[in-house]
């Protein structure tokens, strides 16, 4: 394991990257379980985990008899904001909205008037 994260998840996001660079193109045939689990040092019940997930997400998928082909390369993933930076975001619609509601009863003071 090394950095907590659990072994399938370190195949998966290997053979997605592979995917995603082309080195495994749409249609080739991933390596056998043996062969992955060699190359990785797992397991071929963690093997055949890390190949479900993918298959699950759709990058791959098994025909009987024949072995396992990647479907489809992954989708690239958007930087998502953090938190301080979403946290930033609404307090400045805070103030902005805080702004609006006191000339909006400035308005309808004046408007009373």
């Amino acid at each position: 394991m090394g950095n907590g994260q659990p072994e399938y998840q370190r195949v998966m996001e290997d053979l997605r990257q592979r995917i995603a660079d082309g080195r495994l193109a749409v249609g080739d045939p991933i390596p056998s379980t043996a062969k992955l689990g060699s190359q990785y040092n797992v397991s071929s019940t963690v093997v055949r985990r890390a190949v479900t997930e993918l298959t699950a997400e759709g990058l791959l998928y098994g025909q009987a008899g024949k072995g396992v082909f990647v479907r489809a390369r992954p989708t690239p993933v958007v930087a998502q904001p953090s938190t301080a930076e979403l946290s930033a975001t609404v307090k400045r619609l805070e103030a902005r909205l805080d702004a609006m509601a006191t000339r909006l009863e400035e308005l309808e003071r004046e408007r009373k008037t």
